[in-house]
């Protein structure tokens, strides 16, 4: 990731890798929803990774998410040297939610207790019942441009062919209705008042498990 003579983001990236990457034990990333759209609090690991399966439930989030690396990712580079990775998001960009700030201080003192890095009065419970384990999931898209009207709170567990959204005109003359294509947890909504035909709006599970530890 990045180059020494790249723009200014991949400048950092490169001093990244090359100098402070290196010296950890353990990479924590951290994320919102890009743009408009909404992520449920989250942690987001690798598939067949039974290490960072056990990290990811002493973190203890509401939704444990298996998903491959992305290449030149942090994640990806983290596991081209060895180092175990897991990847936090929630809320969305240019918004500051508590709770879900909350759900990630907790998780990493959590897991800085796991790792016997805290002084005794920072202890914190070491893990968290009932994540759900989320091992394969899909993007709703909008089939239809208009105004988005979202229906349901992300995070809720839905059925099939419950009702989700309705994409309408400005002029009451179109509206078109969203539903569940199957069972599942929706763990991002698309916030935008405005959708395009294609855009994704929904992120719902299909195929999930839940922990308890």
């Amino acid at each position: 990731p990045g180059r020494k003579s790249g723009s200014l983001a991949s400048r950092v990236a490169f001093h990244f890798t090359q100098n402070i990457l290196p010296h950890a034990d353990y990479c924590l990333d951290f994320h919102t929803g890009g743009s408009a759209r909404y992520n449920a609090p989250q942690l987001r690991i690798m598939p067949n990774n039974s290490d960072l399966l056990e990290l990811a439930k002493v973190f203890g989030p509401p939704f444990i998410v298996v998903s491959k690396n992305l290449n030149k990712s942090l994640r990806a580079t983290c596991f081209n040297l060895g180092i175990p990775s897991i990847l936090f998001e929630g809320g969305k960009s240019l918004s500051s939610d508590k709770e879900v700030v909350k759900k990630g201080v907790d998780g990493v003192t959590r897991v800085l207790t796991k790792l016997d890095m805290l002084d005794e009065k920072f202890i914190f419970e070491k893990t968290l019942t009932n994540s759900i384990i989320i091992e394969k999931s899909k993007w709703l898209r909008a089939n239809k441009s208009g105004l988005l009207h979202v229906k349901i709170d992300c995070g809720k567990l839905v059925k099939k062919d419950e009702f989700l959204a309705t994409i309408t005109d400005p002029y009451g003359t179109m509206r078109y209705i969203v539903r569940a294509p199957n069972e599942g947890y929706i763990i991002n909504v698309n916030h935008s008042p405005i959708v395009h035909q294609g855009d994704a709006i929904f992120h719902i599970s299909t195929d999930y498990t839940s922990n308890s530890n």
